[in-house]
């Protein structure tokens, strides 16, 4: 997540829809008054590489942690910390006047093709022994998988809805990411070239189409659990080809 004051704007960051690449990218225009959360070490090695501002301002004082943990809570409580997947409705709720006043984005993704995007980052782990062993995850695999996924893996609408209500000014569209991006960073004035480093993108091996490996049980929990944002964005299922 990015609440930058430089700038006027605030990235809600959702999960498998190339966030973390965004955030590295519009880290290169934060200024040292804004909120940046924390990412995994191998991300931070790229915001480093690629001239982005790390964590800052997202944690209380020293003194007020140390306090905090006497007290019997958690250093990371959502009271006193700032996590990088925090929710349209907590940052409004912290920062009321910011997110009255700035642009408000995130980023949107077809939930079935996320589903499988979800179930390889969950896995890398085993992605570098099945890629030099030219193997992959059977078809039953993944699906049993992703139908014991909670409804909050299945859809990131909790994320920048409130209820029925999208929170957010401006969706961008993983699917059309550049364009919209590009429409985003000129309405806050910022005029430079989109060029977003890959993050998390090499754990997926299976590369078809989501029709060629979801079956019809699958298919249908996640309309269940993505409902409100197939409908909200116009997503439906189509088979390869079509």
């Amino acid at each position: 997540m990015i609440l930058s004051r430089r700038n006027r704007f605030v990235f809600v960051k959702t999960i498998k829809t190339a966030s973390t690449s965004i955030e590295l990218f519009l880290s290169r225009f934060a200024g040292p008054d804004d909120v940046i959360t924390y990412l995994p070490p191998p991300d931070e090695a790229i915001r480093r590489e690629t001239g982005g501002r790390g964590p800052q301002n997202c944690y209380n004082p020293s003194w007020k942690r140390n306090l905090l943990r006497l007290s019997g809570k958690s250093r990371h409580d959502a009271a006193h910390s700032i996590h990088h997947n925090i929710s349209a409705a907590e940052l409004r709720s912290r920062f009321p006047n910011e997110w009255e006043t700035f642009l408000t984005f995130t980023i949107v993704r077809n939930p079935f093709d996320r589903a499988i995007s979800k179930f390889f980052n969950d896995h890398k782990g085993e992605a570098i022994v099945r890629r030099q062993q030219s193997r992959h995850h059977t078809d039953a695999q993944i699906n049993a998988y992703i139908c014991a996924l909670p409804d909050t893996d299945l859809t990131n609408w909790h994320l920048y809805a409130d209820g029925d209500g999208i929170l957010v000014k401006d969706v961008i569209r993983y699917e059309s990411l550049a364009d919209d991006l590009g429409k985003v960073l000129h309405k806050m004035g910022l005029e430079a070239a989109i060029e977003l480093p890959r993050a998390k993108g090499s754990w997926r091996l299976d590369h078809r189409h989501y029709s060629e490996i979801l079956d019809s049980r699958t298919r249908a929990r996640i309309e269940t659990a993505a409902s409100r944002e197939l409908q909200a964005f116009g997503y439906q299922w189509k088979s390869v080809g079509s």
